[in-house]
């Protein structure tokens, strides 16, 4: 009887194993999917960000909530952030993270409640 169960554990162990990790790969392949379709449907952003960077001649950043407009997927906060490089390019970087400060962080900005410099939040009219 022990050789049974010793028999039956050694194959349902691993079993349940490769199961669980085949379920965890593929919500996290399907989280990064849906980050990357919301980062292209929000894409208006990256172009306001852009302006914004060719405009004021500092690094531009906008994020969306997790309720943002355009969204599909409602967990975390995407960001983007425009800059100019020394040759007059633009470089972008964008990205996903689960709260706002981890967002502020990841986009270069301070995360302490004392900013050293003024913040602006554009946002669009709300339609009637």
């Amino acid at each position: 009887m022990t050789v049974g169960w010793t028999l039956l554990l050694a194959i349902a162990v691993p079993t349940v194993g490769l199961i669980a990790w085949g379920v965890i790969r593929g919500a996290a392949q399907s989280a990064r999917e849906q980050v990357r379709r919301d980062l292209i449907a929000l894409g208006q952003n990256r172009s306001v960000v852009e302006a914004l960077a060719l405009t004021t001649g500092e690094a531009a950043v906008a994020f969306a909530a997790p309720g943002a407009d355009g969204r599909e997927w409602m967990i975390g906060w995407l960001w983007w952030r425009a800059e100019l490089a020394p040759d007059e390019s633009v470089r972008h970087t964008m990205g996903w993270t689960l709260t706002y400060r981890r967002a502020r962080r990841a986009a270069g900005l301070p995360t302490t409640r004392k900013a050293r410099e003024p913040e602006f939040i554009i946002t669009r009219a709300a339609e009637s």
